[in-house]
């Protein structure tokens, strides 16, 4: 709009040539656990570890993995920090003995027909199954009619209660499903039908023959749900290895959910206290993961104790977090009391062949290289990073200009902008250098349509000096 300042002279004045990428957050971390007290499946915003005792309680491995994460994020470099304390789900199967195994009651074989799950997760959902032993339904069987059926009767008891909550008169694994779920108030839900043994009926709880084996089950995808629309760069799983029920898999799928929003992140887990180095097939190749080994080893006056490299996990989160997204985290140091093991030459480039950001004991603690499980191009952390901070920052650029004129002049201000943002990295030295252009046909000027086309060159780290001496 043309504001008049002097009869016969105008100015026009364009915010287009005043827009700049914002601020664009590299470390924050995500992180999801035990804890004492504090509120369920909720993300709080914590900067040190202070703040985090207050708001989570104290606590150890065993019963607030939170705080001992934590612990390593603060001590390793961390600052801003999402923390959500995992709520408990009650989850049941019913596992029933193969029939070859009846006898070697220590170590038998089960076979799972159903699984009942709590529907929402909290400290209240302390539920317990009873099922009453098989009784006959001898309706009509005096008088000629038909077959009597067996039936037992499945409650539900929820924490001490001596009352049940909800009770099921079923015929079959599938009918005691069709029940569950058909009943929208119901605490539980049934999945998981075995369909070979649908029909078959659930013998008592306490029987030989089977039983619903299970209780509180910690529910980290509901606490990983929490965290989808934060900003967070790096999310961690507390104390969580690779070989742990289903924890890889909640956290690839949360990795996955969240590059669909908009809000791309990297996760870090480790391996188990019990298999330093898994085998490579178990290991996915994600662009978005990093797997970490081995376990630490932390001490207290009176005792020492090993933890998986789910803790280390930690450790690595915190480091990440410190450094510029074009710095590597080859070599650098950990704060750390331990390792609960220490890798030969051999078994670190097997670590290193296999994918993994490995620690060793070399002057400190060391991360011999840094690289995600991914077996190309986004090998190293440094390229996912930096990727990422160039996806952020686009988008930060590019925002502001939804709704202006599609036309020659807010395009060259758009490429100026990015021109702008990209130089920055380029003068960072996250960039070696770049090519972008900024366009639309007069299709995709009706249509609304801009095209921005960038061709990104990123630095790489130096990974190992080669060195060739000649003697003369």
């Amino acid at each position: 709009m043309s504001e008049m300042i002097l009869p016969g002279t105008y100015i026009e004045v364009r915010a287009e040539g005043l827009i700049s990428a914002g601020r664009i957050s590299t470390g924050n971390i995500g992180i999801v656990g035990t804890a004492s007290k504090g509120p369920v499946n909720q993300p709080v915003l914590i900067s040190s570890l202070a703040e985090a005792k207050e708001e989570f309680g104290e606590g150890d491995p065993s019963n607030a993995t939170l705080m001992t994460a934590l612990a390593l994020i603060y001590k390793n470099g961390g600052r801003t920090v999402y923390a959500v304390r995992t709520g408990q789900r009650s989850q049941y199967t019913f596992q029933i003995a193969q029939e070859d195994n009846k006898t070697a009651q220590e170590d038998k074989e089960t076979t799972p027909i159903l699984t009942l799950q709590a529907r929402t997760s909290g400290d209240a959902d302390n539920l317990k199954i009873k099922v009453s032993e098989a009784s006959k339904d001898s309706e009509n069987s005096d008088t000629g009619g038909s077959p009597s059926t067996d039936k037992v009767t499945v409650k539900l008891f929820e924490g001490n209660r001596t009352k049940e909550t909800e009770s099921y008169t079923v015929t079959s694994f599938q009918d005691l499903a069709k029940q569950i779920n058909d009943q929208a108030d119901s605490l539980i839900s049934a999945a998981d039908l075995n369909e070979t043994l649908k029909d078959t009926l659930p013998p008592k709880v306490d029987g030989t023959d089977g039983k619903f084996e299970g209780g509180q089950d910690i529910d980290y995808p509901a606490g990983l749900a929490a965290l989808e629309k934060e900003i967070v760069n790096i999310v961690v799983l507390a104390g969580q290895d690779i070989k742990q029920a289903k924890m890889l898999e909640a956290l690839q799928t949360h990795l996955k959910t969240t590059a669909n929003i908009k809000r791309e992140r990297i996760g870090v887990i480790g391996t188990s206290l019990e298999e330093d180095i898994p085998p490579a097939n178990d290991i996915p190749a994600a662009d978005r993961l990093i797997l970490v080994t081995p376990g630490i080893v932390t001490k207290t006056a009176d005792r020492t104790t090993n933890l998986s490299g789910g803790y280390l996990a930690a450790a690595v989160a915190g480091v990440l977090s410190s450094l510029p997204v074009q710095t590597s985290p080859t070599n650098k140091t950990l704060v750390l009391e331990g390792l609960t093991t220490e890798f030969n030459s051999g078994e670190l480039e097997k670590c290193v062949q296999n994918r993994m950001l490995t620690v060793e004991k070399r002057n400190g603690f060391r991360i011999v290289k840094g690289i995600t499980t991914h077996n190309g191009a986004w090998r190293q952390i440094t390229t996912r990073r930096i990727v990422d901070y160039a996806i952020y920052g686009v988008r930060s650029s590019c925002d502001p200009y939804i709704g202006k004129l599609n036309n020659t002049r807010v395009r060259s201000a758009m490429k100026a902008t990015l021109d702008g943002f990209l130089t920055r990295m380029v003068d960072n030295e996250a960039l070696v250098s770049y090519q972008l252009d900024v366009s639309a046909t007069r299709a995709q000027e009706i249509a609304g349509e801009t095209m921005v086309t960038m061709t990104l060159m990123p630095t790489f780290s130096i990974d190992f000096v080669k060195v060739t001496m000649y003697l003369s």
